[in-house]
């Protein structure tokens, strides 16, 4: 997972898979928050604009990564 945030746009996008991928379709599944989905209908990533807006800049840096299996 790799997570890049782009300040000029203020957009968060959250890389899901690390090996290359092409998105064949992107929803959103409310204003500001995209889901990239594959030809297999798998998520690929998410993009999160106006994050300034829905975050303190605190909360954009505090998150915590669990380990499953």
């Amino acid at each position: 997972m790799k997570i890049e945030y782009d300040r000029k746009a203020d957009a968060l996008y959250v890389h899901l898979k690390e090996e290359p991928h092409e998105i064949q379709e992107s929803r959103e599944v409310e204003p500001g928050v995209i889901l990239d989905l594959n030809a297999k209908k798998e998520l690929q990533g998410i993009e999160v604009l106006d994050v300034s807006r829905r975050f303190k800049e605190a909360e954009l840096f505090e998150f915590a990564v669990k380990e499953i299996g």
